[in-house]
C-alpha cells in the first residue's frame, strides 16, 4: 500500500540581491542584546582562564620533568596525552562561554557533520593515541588554553574599571561624603571624579555606563578573534579537513564499486549463464529430437527448456535490483521511490516535497537508501508500517536532498555490526557524493534512516 503526499516547497530564486546595510540603530540594538551576555563573559574571563592556565602550565611541568627520566618516558607520555585532553575540555569550555556573547566558534571538526570523514580503519589504544599527539588542532587548544590568561587580564581589568568607575560615580552624591568621613578625607576617590559637581559625576557616570555597551562588545570580539584563530575551524583547517573527507569517501565508494561489480560478475557467471548455457543445449536436443520426429520428446525438452528460461529471468531480477531501474532515469526519483513503496512488503507512506531537477549521482544515492532501508524492515525489523520522506532543506552550508525512512520495527539495526554490511554500503553510497547517512535505531525501535545529499 502506497500513500503519497506532495508538499510544495517555496521555489527557489535565482535573482539574490544583496544584503543591505544594517542601519545604525539595529546595531545599537543588537549591541544592547548583547551587552548582559558580554559582561558576563568578561567578568568570568579571568578566573575561567586562570585555572585553566594553571592546570595546563601544571601538567606540561609535570611532562617536562619526567621526560628526563628514560624509565620514566611511558608515564609521560601519559601525562601529555591528559594534558591534550584538559586542552580540549577548556577549548570545548571556551566556545560555550562564547556564545553567551553570541559569537559561534565552530568546533574544528563537528560531530555528525556531513564532513565527519569515515571511521578509521586503525583501531586500538595506541593508533588512537598515536592520531591525538599528531592532531594539530590539540596542540592549538592548548597554546589557547595556556595563553588567553593573558588578553582576559587585560579584558577583565578594562571591564571592571570600566564599570565599577561608571557605577560609582552614577551614586557618588548618595554615599560618597559618608564614605570619606568614615576612612578619612580625600583617602577615597574615584579617578579625581569626586571633586567634581554632583551634576558633573552624574554626567561623567552615565556616559561610562553608555560607553561601556560597545566597550564590551569589542573586548568580547578580541577574545572571538583570538577563539578562532586558535580553538576554531578556520578556512584552512576546513578545507583540509574536506580535502580529507573528499579523498576517503572516493576510495570507499572506488572499492565499493569494485566490490559491486565482482560480485555481479560472479552472480552472473554462477546463475543465469548457466541455466542459459542449459537452455541452449535443450533447445538443441528439441531441434534433434523434431527433425526425428519425436514430438513427445521435443514437447519434454521445451518444457524444460522454458523452465530453464523461467529461472534465469528470476535471478536476473533478483541481480538487477543493485541496479538503478529505467522508471529512476525516465520519470524521477518520486515515482521510483511509489514503485519501490508499492512492491513493499511493509506498506509504506511517501511524502515527497518539490524536489526538482535533481543530480543524477544524487537521486541514485537516495533511491537505493530507500531500497535498502524498506528491504531490512520487511527482513529484520518485523515493522508494520513505514513512511519515507524526500524533501529539500536550505541551509547557510547549501542545499540538501534529505532521505528518511522511518519504520515501526523493533530496531536495533547497526551499520558497525557484522550483519549490518547492507547499512555500511548505504554510508559508502552517501560519501560518494559529499554526503552522510546516519541510523538511529534504539532497542523496540523505531528506526530512522536519514541520508544527506548535497545539491548544486
Amino acid at each position: 500500500m502506497t500513500n503519497t503526499t506532495t508538499a510544495p516547497l517555496p521555489a527557489a530564486t535565482s535573482d539574490v540581491s544583496p544584503p543591505a546595510a544594517r542601519p545604525a540603530a539595529s546595531v545599537v540594538v543588537g549591541w544592547l542584546r548583547r551587552t548582559p551576555g558580554d559582561l558576563l563573559y568578561l567578568l568570568t574571563g579571568l578566573p575561567v582562564a586562570a585555572v585553566s592556565a594553571a592546570v595546563l602550565w601544571s601538567l606540561a611541568s609535570l611532562v617536562t620533568s619526567l621526560v628526563s627520566s628514560v624509565v620514566l618516558i611511558p608515564v609521560a607520555i601519559i601525562a601529555l596525552l591528559a594534558t591534550l585532553a584538559c586542552a580540549r575540555a577548556f577549548a570545548h569550555v571556551e566556545r560555550f562561554r562564547l556564545a553567551w556573547t553570541g559569537e559561534r566558534i565552530p568546533a574544528p571538526r563537528p560531530a555528525g557533520s556531513p564532513l565527519t570523514p569515515p571511521a578509521p580503519t586503525r583501531t586500538g589504544p595506541w593508533w588512537r593515541w598515536w592520531d591525538w599527539l599528531r592532531d594539530g588542532q590539540l596542540w592549538l587548544d592548548l597554546l589557547h588554553g595556556s595563553i588567553a590568561v593573558a588578553l582576559a587580564t587585560i579584558t577583565w581589568s578594562i571591564t571592571v574599571a570600566w564599570l565599577v568607575t561608571g557605577l560609582t560615580a552614577v551614586s557618588w552624591w548618595s554615599w560618597g561624603e559618608r564614605a570619606q568621613a568614615a576612612v578619612a578625607p580625600g583617602r577615597v576617590s574615584i579617578a579625581g571624579i569626586d571633586a567634581l559637581p554632583v551634576v558633573w559625576q552624574v554626567l561623567v557616570g552615565l556616559a561610562l555606563l553608555v560607553t561601556l555597551v560597545p566597550v564590551v562588545r569589542g573586548l568580547a570580539f578580541a577574545h572571538a578573534v583570538f577563539a578562532r584563530g586558535t580553538i576554531g575551524n578556520s578556512s584552512v583547517r576546513a578545507l583540509a579537513q574536506r580535502v580529507e573527507v573528499l579523498t576517503a569517501s572516493r576510495a570507499a565508494a572506488s572499492d565499493a564499486e569494485a566490490a559491486a561489480l565482482r560480485s555481479l560478475e560472479r552472480d552472473l557467471h554462477d546463475g543465469p549463464q548457466q541455466r542459459l548455457v542449459r537452455l541452449e543445449m535443450d533447445l538443441a536436443a528439441t531441434q534433434r529430437r523434431l527433425a526425428a520426429g519425436d514430438a513427445e520428446a521435443a514437447a519434454t525438452a521445451l518444457a524444460e527448456a522454458r523452465q530453464q528460461a523461467q529461472e534465469a529471468l528470476a535471478e536476473l531480477r533478483a541481480l538487477s535490483r543493485g541496479i538503478a531501474p529505467p522508471v529512476l532515469a525516465d520519470r524521477g526519483l518520486v515515482a521510483a521511490v511509489e514503485s519501490l513503496a508499492s512492491r513493499s512488503a511493509v506498506p509504506a507512506t511517501v511524502r515527497a516535497g518539490a524536489l526538482g531537477a535533481l543530480p543524477g549521482g544524487v537521486e541514485r544515492a537516495a533511491y537505493f537508501v530507500v531500497a535498502e532501508a524498506l528491504t531490512n524492515a520487511a527482513k529484520h525489523s518485523g515493522a508494520r508500517a513505514a513512511v519515507v520522506d524526500l524533501t529539500v532543506r536550505a541551509e547557510p552550508e547549501g542545499r540538501w536532498l534529505v532521505v528518511r525512512v522511518e519504520d515501526d520495527g523493533v530496531g536495533g539495526a547497526d551499520p558497525s555490526s557484522p550483519t549490518g554490511t547492507g547499512l555500511r554500503g548505504l554510508v559508502a553510497r552517501a560519501q560518494a557524493v559529499d554526503g552522510a547517512l546516519t541510523v538511529a535505531s534504539p532497542a523496540g525501535g523505531p528506526t530512522v534512516v536519514e541520508a544527506r545529499l548535497p545539491l548544486p
